[in-house]
């Protein structure tokens, strides 16, 4: 787990130092997009873990993760990030709102 969330923050640090077009940007999201897809009880585990800047850099990739997860936990992991960091958060609330809506799509 310790190597995953390490790995996620090197790949944070890289996107806030390049240049907002730059197409590795898309590549490590969905790299990590494709480890929070795998089990939701380590993909709960590692949220948990990460830092704010982190979870706003892959907060866009929430609402996929929950359609295809259909994880109450996970649900309830995101809602407890908001607990978490706020009232420093930012945009990834309406992230969550859509995650919640995708949980409830099925």
């Amino acid at each position: 787990m310790k190597e995953l969330v390490e790995k996620i923050k090197k790949d944070v640090e890289y996107m806030e130092s390049t240049h907002v077009n730059d197409p590795k940007i898309d590549v490590l999201l969905d790299e990590i997009e494709q480890v929070l897809l795998k089990k939701p009880s380590v993909t709960i585990e590692l949220l948990n873990q990460l830092d704010l800047v982190s979870i706003e850099w892959i907060c866009s990739r929430f609402e996929k993760v929950s359609y295809e997860l259909q994880s109450k936990e996970f649900i309830d992991c995101l809602d407890g990030l908001i607990d978490k960091f706020s009232p420093n958060i930012n945009g990834f609330k309406n992230e969550v709102i859509e995650a919640k809506e995708a949980y409830q799509a099925l």
